[in-house]
């Protein structure tokens, strides 16, 4: 336990404790706030559109900061913005006293940044874990209060504590208290069949099947004896065990800290580790734990035959309640604590220690992972690493308290939670705020699937005895729980429409988007202006950079390296408003654009394939309407009839249904023909980002190439943006390099060439071909090269654009005779297939090593 912090040169807080008095109600911990209304009728200021003389323009100026502040590091959550970032917006945008909104508060960043500079806040969210976290951001608490109360608690535990992780020092025999335990997963080797932890296996090197360096793990045992067998994690397991222990003694022995290990070389040492630490543990596991602990199944699901949740693993997330997810004695600390926390008699303080202590609580589960690279746990997931470390959950809540709470509550002291109401409610109704009455709305919402916050949330929601049974009304896409992308959509479109009508006229929106999927990106455009805002029109694009990135964010290859921020108005009452993005396209166009894209990835697809994808475009759009479907088609495809084969020698006999012919449908030839008016978007932007690319490799001469990323932000600007995906034509006016970034003609006569492929469609007649081959229908005989020098250019083509998955399929099914090509031409062809299949095999498993990335230290 640490000492108590000297405080001398500190401010004091008698004029704090004497002067403000948290008021209640503007809290109601899992359910709607029912004081909501009247918060807002005292807090905001009418809206008269004959007086408003409101005129501010959109925030312009991109950001850089630090997410390394007391106030950021208070409590871990998903996707959280530095609130010095969210401050600038809050001052740019509004005056002191106005009332700002965050209807997806998470962990109340905006709110807390509305505070600290004069504004109301109002914190919604339908997480009862979001709204308690955001509640303790903006809730002052004295800090000597706090203090005191902590030391209370902790000596409340401390008898129950010392039984728990006493040990005994192996050096002189007296008490000792434990740092932490490491545990290993046991798995058995194939070769020798011993029984063996993951943490006694040597590591090796090898390589992977694309002949990448890799780092294995491989049988003691069996290397002892002149034999090298790979230890698999995706073997059979056999339990956690200890292995290491880390201790301190008490007794006078220096240095006081020591360690000893399960096999350790002393047979002292292994005695003790037998007789202290591994007796301990089953001193522990044949006791009740005596104090309340969480018992919820995870998400409530009965079935342990069924995942619970997208979050769910059979290998490292392969728990079924939330007790499982902790080792017994940290599950016994955690309760032992949370008991203690219960007696404290100040509603603020007790909600402050609790607060502390959910903020631990993953840390002190087995997600916390041991390695030589450092201790860490898995954002995002619920990934139980092969090799763990726990943690004393005393040392780590008093870390917390003493080295983050409190410096934060010291930043926070000058708040006033009065001027905050939060709320625990979907924001899709907003009933309670009238109309025109919010002055600023900053907001990071859900996007699809790319965050289960309802998943993620519910261990710190049992832990807090909180409602865990609210997920019905998530707007999130998630399968397991049947919830579409359309429900997203739906969700969010209502939830957006009551930001529109609650925001004053003339006001500003700041979303933050964090995700390069133009489809995502085009339906908030969509959404954002069916329900009525008007879309900033600045030629840049904002972000909140920070110097921390998370592991997707340094190693993906699309993803966000920081966070955009885009700003949307509502209109003053006369002004023009677009109702939908699409709406100035006619049927007729957005339906052969529909068909011709479906067909460049699927050539020789069935009608009704091509039909259903149209119908689900349009109907996504709000553009469905009667048409002639026969007509469309044809007007940009050509159908080929084949007969179906009744073995490999006959045809099947004609009948009255017809089902004695194949039919399928190509692209025509003058499909290929980009229109003028397509051409010239597409040559606008690509001339707008290889300025961008010029700018960025002359002050990064060490990079090869720009990120697509990068590449997205500063396409996202561009109003007028072509009917193509950026991922479509990008391959048609660059080149992509060997770490996956993307660089613009070097030279006149790669120009050149870009340019001959986008005059010709010669690209987009490659993609057709190869397609044709992965999705094995027959290719028409015009869609064909001429020759296996057209072949071996295709290959070459495919190559030079990033199309790996394309480029193999032509090297391996595209009927390439290497016979008839010179000797110089075969290595040439072979060379490049090494590449698309190398690097398409890469890219292809980024997305499986995002999901286990903290696993491949230890598994591979």
């Amino acid at each position: 336990m640490s000492k108590k912090r000297n405080n001398s040169g500190q401010r004091t807080f008698d004029a704090f404790r004497s002067a403000r008095a948290i008021p209640s109600g503007y809290y109601s911990g899992d359910k709607p706030n029912p004081n909501l209304r009247s918060f807002v009728a005292q807090k905001s200021t009418p809206y008269d559109p004959a007086t408003d003389d409101y005129e501010v323009p959109a925030f312009n100026q991109p950001i850089e900061t630090t997410k390394a502040t007391a106030i950021y590091n208070m409590h871990v959550y998903w996707s959280k913005k530095p609130h010095q970032a969210i401050r600038q917006y809050i001052r740019h945008y509004t005056k002191p006293g106005d009332l700002v909104l965050d209807p997806f508060c998470g962990s109340g960043g905006t709110a807390v940044s509305a505070l600290l500079d004069g504004r109301k806040a109002i914190a919604i969210d339908r997480s009862p874990a979001a709204t308690f976290i955001a509640k303790n951001h903006c809730t002052p608490v004295d800090p000597d209060e706090l203090r005191s109360a902590f030391q209370r608690v902790r000596q409340a535990v401390q008898k129950e504590i010392e039984w728990l992780y006493g040990t005994r020092c192996d050096r002189c025999g007296g008490k000792a208290m434990t740092g932490y335990t490491v545990y290993s997963q046991v798995f058995q080797c194939a070769r020798c069949l011993s029984k063996i932890t993951l943490y006694d296996c040597e590591k090796e090197e090898s390589q992977t099947a694309t002949r990448k360096a890799k780092s294995v793990n491989v049988c003691p045992t069996c290397q002892s004896n002149g034999f090298t067998e790979v230890i698999r994690s995706q073997g059979e397991k056999f339990g956690f065990v200890p292995v290491k222990v880390v201790y301190h003694c008490e007794d006078g022995c220096k240095p006081t800290r020591d360690v000893r290990e399960h096999n350790d070389s002393s047979p002292e040492k292994r005695s003790y580790f037998e007789k202290h630490d591994l007796g301990k543990v089953r001193e522990i596991e044949s006791k009740e734990i005596p104090h309340w602990f969480p018992r919820h199944r995870m998400i409530n699901e009965e079935d342990d035959s069924k995942p619970w949740g997208e979050k769910w693993r059979a290998g490292t997330s392969n728990f079924r309640t939330v007790a499982e997810l902790f080792t017994k004695r940290n599950l016994w600390a955690l309760s032992t604590i949370r008991h203690a926390i219960s007696s404290i008699e100040d509603a603020s303080v007790r909600d402050a220690l609790m607060f502390g202590l959910s903020g631990i609580s993953l840390r002190a589960s087995k997600m916390y992972q041991e390695s030589e690279q450092g201790r860490k746990i898995a954002n995002g997931t619920y990934y139980i690493p092969q090799v763990f470390r726990e943690m004393v959950v005393t040392n780590g809540f008093d870390y917390k308290i003493e080295t983050q709470l409190i410096p934060a509550f010291e930043e926070v002291s000058d708040v006033e939670a009065g001027n905050a109401c939060i709320s625990t409610q979907s924001a899709t109704d907003l009933s309670s705020i009238p109309a025109n009455s919010i002055d600023y709305i900053f907001t990071d919402p859900p996007y699809a699937d790319k965050v289960q916050y309802g998943e993620l949330n519910f261990v710190w929601e049992a832990w807090l005895d909180l409602d865990t049974t609210w997920h019905e009304e998530e707007i999130i896409v998630n399968a397991v729980r049947g919830k579409s992308a359309a429900d997203w959509e739906g969700l969010m479109k209502k939830a957006l429409a009551e930001c529109f009508r609650v925001l004053k006229p003339g006001r500003w929106l700041s979303l933050c988007y964090h995700d390069t999927s133009e489809g995502t990106w085009a339906l908030v455009q969509d959404i954002m202006a069916e329900v009525g805002f008007v879309v900033d029109k600045s030629d840049s694009t904002l972000f909140i950079g920070t110097s921390q990135k998370s592991y997707n964010q340094r190693t993906a290859d699309k993803a966000t390296k920081r966070d955009l921020v885009l700003n949307f108005r509502k209109p003053k009452a006369g002004e023009f408003v677009i109702t939908r993005l699409v709406d100035g396209r006619s049927f007729s166009e957005l339906g052969t654009h529909v068909i011709r894209d479906f067909l460049t990835s699927h050539p020789g697809a069935t009608k009704d394939r091509i039909y259903d994808e149209l119908v689900s475009r349009m109907v996504q759009w709000g553009k469905m309407e009667a048409h002639d479907f026969n007509a469309l088609l044809r007007s940009v495809a050509e159908e080929v009839q084949e007969p179906v084969k009744e073995n490999l020698f006959d045809n099947k006999e004609p009948d009255l249904f017809g089902s004695h012919i194949s039919s399928r449908w190509y692209l025509k030839e003058t499909a290929d023909e980009v229109d003028r008016a397509e051409q010239v978007k597409e040559d606008a932007a690509a001339t707008r980002l290889e300025k961008y690319m010029a700018a960025h490799l002359r002050k990064h001469p060490e990079d090869e190439g720009v990120h697509y990323s990068d590449l997205f932000e500063q396409y996202l600007p561009v109003t007028d943006k072509p009917r193509r995906l950026l991922a479509d034509w990008l391959p048609e006016y660059f080149f992509k390099t060997t770490d996956g970034t993307w660089r613009p003609p070097a030279n006149e006569q790669e120009r050149k060439q870009k340019t001959a492929l986008r005059q010709t469609g010669t690209l987009r007649r490659i993609k057709r071909f190869a397609n044709a081959l992965i999705d094995g229908v027959p290719v028409r005989d015009k869609d064909r090269p001429g020759s296996d020098v057209d072949l071996l250019d295709w290959l070459r083509q495919c190559r030079r654009a990033g199309l790996y998955e394309q480029g193999r399929a032509i090297y391996e099914k595209g009927g390439l005779n290497l016979a008839s090509l010179t000797d110089e031409q075969q290595i040439e062809a072979e060379d490049d297939f090494r590449i698309c299949a190398r690097r398409g095999s890469d890219e292809a498993a980024k997305p499986k090593k995002r999901q286990r990335k903290m696993k491949q230290a230890e598994d591979e």
